[in-house]
């Protein structure tokens, strides 16, 4: 369970990216022009049977998450706040609405953490081009008990030679070697 609202709307971002990925193409097929509006969406709801289980879970999370802000955005350019004609109310409304949409969301989530697949977004704090995160390399050093950056590499999957993940490894390392060191 995804413990604090921040990390709740990450995770809900990055599954409507990925939604939509999967989604868009199948819109594209019936409606090339204008394929993203929320009737389209919610039609494919009544295909799900022909479009497998995977797309469906993808079509009612966005139906659930993505739909409300494009309905949202049409209620406001009726009444013309768009970008075009009042950016500044419509950025203002939609951060509005997107502050109670998401508390409300994940009071939801809160409630039953299995309505929707979600998972915490890994972020590569250590280094985004070998895709690793402090929590990954702390739980490999624990893992593997070992004491250098050159021991930890082939565990991490990373290259010894690249300084990033060099540099910010031996002070995980470090500062687990002290962790532990006062845990004793």
């Amino acid at each position: 369970m995804i413990r604090n609202e921040r990390a709740f709307i990450e995770a809900a971002v990055a599954a409507v990216g990925d939604a939509k990925d999967l989604v868009l193409p199948v819109l594209m097929v019936d409606t090339p022009d204008d394929p993203w509006t929320p009737e389209r969406i919610r039609g494919l709801r009544e295909r799900s049977d022909e479009l497998g289980p995977f797309v469906a879970r993808a079509v009612d999370l966005l139906v659930d998450l993505e739909v409300p802000f494009l309905e949202e955005e049409a209620r406001l350019a009726a009444h013309g706040i768009d970008l075009a004609n009042d950016m500044e109310g419509f950025e203002v409304a939609m951060v509005e609405f997107e502050r109670t949409f998401w508390e409300a969301r994940y009071a939801e989530y809160q409630a039953d953490p299995d309505r929707w697949d979600l998972a915490e977004v890994e972020h590569h704090d250590v280094c985004e081009e070998h895709a690793l995160s402090s929590a990954r390399v702390r739980d490999a050093i624990r893992e593997h008990g070992v004491t250098s950056f050159e021991e930890l590499a082939p565990f991490l999957g990373t290259d010894v030679s690249c300084s990033t993940c060099h540099t910010a490894v031996t002070k995980l390392l470090l500062q687990e070697l002290r962790r532990s060191k006062d845990a004793h």
